[in-house]
């Protein structure tokens, strides 16, 4: 079997499109490939199929692709444990476990996003509680830089169980994942939006419905005084239906991106297309929709980074507690007033999870902004460092792309987490951009 070695004429990049790279690109049909591959190779890191917002799926000289990889070695129907290869894409996943019950209990907003790299970055979803895929994941076979090929688990190796969940790639490369799936009677969720137009409004919303297993909130606008926006809490339907629904793939297209791009770089017209979205869904949302529609919204357009123009975007996330939420919302408003930035996409959850190592975890709420990458990105990025220090901030790291060395490097995670990886990934010949970044 030959390894297939591609020299990259195409751009390499995350779906933030916001780092420009040109590596070779491996792309192993199997196991010996991978072993040919780590005998002769270092300076690599390993890639799912690039939805990373930020760096860490990136190098500017090696990359091995598990695309190829894409099996499902095992599946026990009956009670809901599958046995994947790591380059398997969500979405293919969904359409095999939907009709047969079954579902994967926490996911990310998009379900173009490997199981690999789903493991790799410890995903969370909309999930109140326990809302990591480390709290479903049965087992990995991982290839470890010694050509070993280790299964570890929460009783077998497991401190590389808990390096690997989180660890970005850093520990090896994933061949397999085996995870407990939820068990469902339908793909569709029983939804409920709800509007808030002030602070005691956004908290007691969640007190009233806590019978909701899936929870979260689309920001429309905020400042010190208010926060406006609408709460979407969901639950599997009862209604005995299987059938797997998903939407048409479909690119953005010339005419539609020119007039997004219209929209996302024009704070007043963002803010009146946000205007007449709050208050259509206010009135009209479906009370009985699918999966898909609940949990993959943003998969209805397939390239929507697009908008974001060529310098791209970045994703800053992190977690305030409840003491701290308002005014630092307060903060933050007024600064991105003052110079004129403005957040196209801002996503709040409540989040309670407690994480080892480098996961994002912590108690408080959860908050995403999306930033187009302007000329006063540094200002921006400055800004934001000063707040994770001023407000002890949790930043989700598998989506980061600003966060400086000196916000992490003093956290007692991040020293055992640079240790303990140091003795599995000799030479540190794994790495990529975010782990030189951040000195790991």
């Amino acid at each position: 079997k030959i390894l297939i070695m591609l020299k990259s004429k195409n751009v390499n990049t995350s779906w933030g499109n916001n780092i420009k790279t040109y590596p070779i690109v491996y792309k192993p049909k199997s196991y010996s490939d991978i072993i040919k591959f780590i005998t002769t190779k270092k300076n690599f890191i390993v890639q799912g199929n690039q939805k990373s917002y930020g760096d860490v799926c990136l190098n500017y000289k090696q990359v091995v692709s598990m695309g190829k990889l894409k099996n499902i070695i095992s599946f026990d129907k009956k009670n809901g444990i599958i046995e994947v290869e790591s380059g398997l894409l969500l979405k293919d996943l969904l359409r095999i476990i939907i009709p047969n019950g079954w579902f994967v209990p926490t996911t990310p907003g998009t379900k173009y996003v490997s199981l690999g790299g789903m493991v790799a970055n410890n995903i969370h979803g909309k999930n109140i509680k326990k809302n990591h895929i480390k709290h479903y994941i049965k087992k990995i076979k991982l290839m470890q830089l010694n050509k070993k090929i280790i299964t570890c688990s929460k009783k077998k190796q497991k401190k590389i169980f808990d390096l690997t969940i989180g660890g970005f790639g850093l520990t090896g490369i994933i061949l397999t994942i085996t995870i407990k799936l939820k068990k469902i009677s339908s793909h569709f969720i029983d939804q409920k939006i709800v509007e808030f137009t002030n602070y005691n409004e956004f908290y007691k919303t969640y007190e009233k419905n806590n019978k909701y297993v899936y929870a979260v909130s689309w920001i429309d606008k905020f400042n010190k005084d208010y926060i406006i926006g609408l709460h979407y809490f969901g639950n599997h339907s009862n209604k005995n239906d299987k059938k797997t629904f998903f939407f048409k793939e479909q690119k953005i297209g010339f005419l539609k991106l020119h007039i997004l791009k219209m929209f996302f770089n024009n704070h007043l017209l963002f803010k009146l297309m946000n205007f007449f979205f709050r208050y259509y869904k206010k009135f009209f949302y479906k009370k009985n929709c699918t999966i898909d529609d609940f949990f993959y919204p943003q998969d209805y357009t397939l390239d929507w980074n697009k908008v974001y123009g060529s310098r791209g975007f970045f994703q800053m996330q992190f977690i305030v507690s409840k003491k701290n939420f308002q005014k630092l919302l307060g903060e933050i408003s007024y600064f991105l007033k003052k110079n004129s930035f403005f957040s196209c996409f801002v996503v709040i959850k409540k989040y309670n999870e407690k994480g080892k190592f480098l996961n994002f975890s912590g108690k408080g709420y959860s908050i995403s902004f999306d930033f187009a990458i302007r000329d006063n990105f540094k200002i921006l990025k400055y800004f934001l460092n000063k707040m994770i220090k001023k407000y002890n901030l949790a930043v989700n790291l598998s989506k980061d792309l600003v966060t400086d060395k000196s916000n992490v490097s003093f956290l007692k995670n991040y020293k055992l987490f640079k240790k303990d990886i140091s003795l599995i990934n000799k030479d540190n010949k794994i790495n990529s951009i975010f782990s030189k970044r951040l000195g790991i």
